[in-house]
């Protein structure tokens, strides 16, 4: 059972995301309880591999909610269950990440090979370029979830956040399922995207489609986190 209360995070008032200052805001005595008690349930049971990793996050991901209450004008945080123009939470899904203009519909990244030497556009707005999420959300990255069997093809990944271009990052252990349960879940540093930040994500790997999930947090308002295709998010 992870509890909120006492973490280091919940005491400041800023943070640093990739060299510029955020300041964040606070959660009150109910919005905690609120977190802790969603949190919990979002998780699913003790021995799941998603829940282990974000529960040695906690304190980065509530840093993050806190970062990203502060850029929605500090509208009071209400978990799983949140009113439209409040601030909710859940898993990232597809539709909140954009490839080569479009909202996505699935997690497929195809990846040309090794031989190429360059990595494959998988989060973009077109080529080489970033997309600007909505207003209205951000979303906080911890792990990758491959969903192809049985060996995925992933091998390494690469991030831009806005204008910092973050160090390639390998994967390739992904395939070895080395966890508890076997499964091709691998985490990776905690990326914190802020609503209206800018995010390039690429892959390189053998060839084929790869099904690359995004693990982690979408924190946003109710109604967009709500919709079954967010529209507003166009």
């Amino acid at each position: 059972m992870i509890k909120i209360a006492g973490l280091s995070a919940l005491a400041k008032k800023e943070i640093t995301l990739y060299g510029s200052r955020f300041t964040m805001a606070s959660l009150d005595a109910e919005e905690q309880s609120i977190l802790e008690d969603n949190f919990n349930k979002l998780l699913g049971t003790a021995d799941s591999q998603v829940r282990k990793i974000l529960e040695l996050r906690i304190d980065t991901i509530v840093a993050g909610i806190m970062t990203i209450k502060e850029k929605l004008n500090r509208r009071k945080f209400r978990g799983m269950n949140p009113a439209d123009m409040e601030i909710g939470f859940g898993f990232i899904r597809p539709q909140f990440v954009r490839h080569n203009t479009a909202k996505r519909t699935d997690w497929d990244v195809t990846l040309t090979g090794m031989a190429a030497a360059s990595y494959d556009d998988g989060l973009d707005e077109s080529s080489g370029v970033g997309f600007v999420l909505s207003e209205d959300f951000g979303i906080i990255i911890s792990h990758l979830v491959s969903q192809v069997s049985p060996e995925p093809f992933v091998r390494s990944v690469h991030f831009q956040i806005g204008r910092i271009n973050l160090i390639p990052e390998e994967v390739s252990d992904i395939m070895l399922g080395d966890n508890e349960n076997g499964l091709a879940v691998y985490p990776i540093p905690t990326k914190i995207v802020l609503p209206e930040d800018e995010l390039l994500a690429t892959a390189i790997g053998l060839a084929g489609d790869e099904y690359l999930k995004l693990g982690g947090l979408v924190v946003g308002l109710g109604r967009i986190l709500k919709a079954e295709d967010p529209a507003p998010w166009a």
